[in-house]
């Protein structure tokens, strides 16, 4: 006669919240990294540690090991880069041909402000009133016209340029200009005139745009604030239809995967 099996016993009430409450912590770190940059290895060990303290020591789990292998598979650190991170390669040679080009451009060269802002996918260059406009007016210096005929190295570069003016906050008073926005305005559209009249750019390229005393970089009331706000800014990035282009590429090369 076979015998009985003794009965089973019944698992604690407890547990079954337990693992239902560790599914729902691995979905959770699941759904931050595929939503972050964070660096994979300390991700792993983090989740690594939050195992081992849940669980017992037991680290981790079957479907977890599974995960992070796949994770550092050659074909998933072989993925291809956003579209925002070919926009910046696309950038990177200009941003450093710009920059050699103005060092080597005397004083007034120096004076000159680039950046390569990569959360904007752009490049910015900043012309201090200095050495672009006499108080008060829109007309360009000599030796500012000077200094934009050395971006004709963007000449043939798939690029849009928004030019944009920036002035103090004090008001005007008197003179050609009613308000801070047409002194803004105004002296960005005579950059995009020099620019397109010079063979630079074309005008489908360029965008103009006024913006007064909005931006300050510096808030103080001061003089030397004062002489940091007024600038006009050239702001370069690739063109419209360019990033598009991009985003296509970035999209069937993930798609082949």
């Amino acid at each position: 006669m076979a015998k009985k099996c003794p009965p089973c016993k019944e698992a604690p009430g407890w547990l079954t919240t337990f693992s239902d409450l560790m599914s729902l912590l691995m979905t959770f770190f699941v759904l931050l990294f595929s939503m972050s940059s964070v660096d994979a290895k300390k991700y792993e060990q983090a989740v690594q540690s939050l195992s081992e303290t849940l669980a017992g020591g037991k680290g981790f789990s079957p479907e977890q090991q599974a995960y992070f292998n796949s994770s550092n598979s050659p074909a998933t650190q072989n993925a291809p880069r956003t579209a925002k991170e070919s926009f910046i390669d696309e950038l990177k040679p200009l941003y450093e041909s710009l920059i050699e080009t103005y060092q080597n451009s005397g004083r007034d060269g120096q004076q000159i402000k680039m950046v390569l802002d990569k959360k904007k996918g752009l490049i910015r260059i900043t012309f201090p009133e200095s050495i672009s406009f006499d108080p008060g007016r829109s007309a360009l210096k000599r030796k500012f016209r000077y200094l934009l005929h050395k971006l004709f190295l963007l000449k043939d570069e798939p690029i849009h340029v928004m030019v944009v003016g920036h002035t103090d906050k004090r008001p005007i008073h008197g003179g050609r200009f009613r308000s801070n926005w047409e002194l803004s305005a105004a002296r960005a559209a005579a950059v995009a005139d020099e620019l397109i009249e010079s063979g630079i750019f074309k005008p489908q390229q360029v965008e103009v745009v006024g913006k007064a005393a909005t931006e300050p970089v510096d808030p103080r009331d001061t003089p030397e604030a004062y002489a940091k706000n007024r600038r006009v800014e050239i702001l370069v990035k690739p063109n419209r239809l360019q990033q598009q282009k991009v985003i296509q590429q970035v999209k069937q090369l993930q798609n082949t995967l």
